[in-house]
């Protein structure tokens, strides 16, 4: 599924500059003087918008204009959109949207634009150049988990250093709501509790409405909010690269909206980050010490296996997972650290095939495989009639 998506266009046509009001430039200079100049304007629009309890995205106009002879000549000029799919169309991202709600969406999106004298057509949109998107995932959390928080307190137990894609790690219980982030300088992967961001940030009509609901009780089960933020151009192509033949760049809304894409996006950021190589280990270590070696015993092969696998977990439970990590390299090859690894993985697997265990990874890993969208009653209904008359 998809949230927010910056797209890039030169297809579209200003009609007014009565609410592009700001503006911001930057001059080029070169040993002979200015060559060039960049410039953005911006609408307050949507902080007006906002106050009104409405949402309408970020939208700013790029130019660029050389030197010549004849002095500047502008050379570029760039619609750039930053919109939330599903709180154009719901009003909040409490819900998913995939695919088939895309057409509904960038008509309602070029209507909007109209409000602000920008003409685009649909079409137009759909061919927009995307330069950041955030795949995301709604879960439902079942009342027998205790809520969103107590999954993201066992989640922060996984506090790791990545050293592949990601490379920082924050945890917070603030004003912005108790979420998980592991970022680096091109991607981030947050998880949060999506109704206590409702409460902390909701702005809309209807978060706010979402809010009170929350607060009296209302709602039983929780949501928890899976998102991949892909934050540069280059970034986003080498994700979408992999799912179109030969094409390599300039991908469009059109296609990066794709169940398939985001699914996959966000099943191997999530299995990188909790399931794969020695993450394994705290879930073990979780298991008290009589599951634990019943656990051990039924998935080893020998005896050296489960001498191994046991050391390691209790390893992690008392001293946690960086100064296990760090033993094993400090002592062993790296062709060793990864026979241990891939022992860690097989033993989970398995265990999970035979249910020996029912955590909060596992759990949100089966729903990330299922990976079935979270929509309004009413719009569900429509699609799935939609969905039936298709197959006839």
């Amino acid at each position: 599924m998809i949230d927010t998506i910056t797209i890039r266009t030169e297809d579209f046509v200003l009609y007014s500059d009565e609410h592009f009001t700001k503006a911001k430039y930057q001059e080029l200079r070169g040993k002979y003087g200015m060559f060039g100049k960049h410039g953005t304007r911006y609408t307050t629009y949507p902080s007006a918008c906002k106050k009104r309890g409405e949402y309408f995205p970020q939208v700013h106009i790029a130019e660029r204009s050389r030197r010549k002879p004849q002095g500047m000549v502008p050379t570029s000029r760039h619609l750039v959109i930053q919109v939330s799919l599903p709180k154009l169309l719901y009003g909040t991202n409490l819900f998913d949207v995939d695919e088939r709600l895309l057409q509904t969406a960038v008509i309602k999106l070029s209507e909007r634009l109209r409000e602000i004298s920008v003409g685009i057509s649909p079409v137009q949109l759909l061919d927009a150049t995307v330069v950041r998107v955030d795949y995301s995932k709604v879960l439902r959390i079942s009342e027998s988990y205790r809520g969103a928080c107590s999954i993201l307190h066992v989640l922060a137990k996984y506090d790791l250093k990545r050293s592949s894609d990601f490379n920082k790690i924050e945890f917070r219980n603030g004003r912005n709501g108790f979420y998980l982030k592991f970022f680096n300088s091109s991607q981030g992967l947050v998880i949060y509790d999506k109704f206590e961001e409702i409460v902390s940030n909701g702005t809309t009509n209807l978060e706010r409405e979402i809010a009170r609901a929350y607060r009296s009780g209302k709602w039983k089960k929780g949501a928890l909010r899976i998102e991949l933020s892909l934050q540069k151009k280059q970034t986003v192509e080498a994700k979408l690269r992999p799912f179109f033949n030969g094409k390599t760049k300039d991908f469009t809304l059109a296609e990066s909206v794709d169940t398939r894409i985001s699914q996959a996006c966000l099943l191997k950021a999530f299995e990188d980050t909790y399931v794969k190589g020695f993450n394994g280990l705290v879930r073990l270590a979780g298991l008290k010490d009589a599951k634990l070696r019943r656990t051990v015993d039924t998935h080893t092969k020998n005896l050296k296996e489960r001498a191994i696998l046991y050391y390691l977990t209790r390893h992690t439970k008392t001293h946690g997972p960086k100064a296990t990590t760090a033993l094993l390299r400090a002592e062993y090859s790296p062709s060793t650290v990864q026979r241990y690894k891939r022992l860690t993985e097989r033993v989970l697997e398995a265990s999970r095939a035979s249910k020996d265990t029912s955590d909060a990874v596992s759990y949100l890993h089966k729903q990330l495989l299922k990976y079935r969208p979270v929509l309004p009653k009413g719009i569900e209904d429509v699609l799935r009639v939609a969905d039936r008359s298709n197959d006839v």
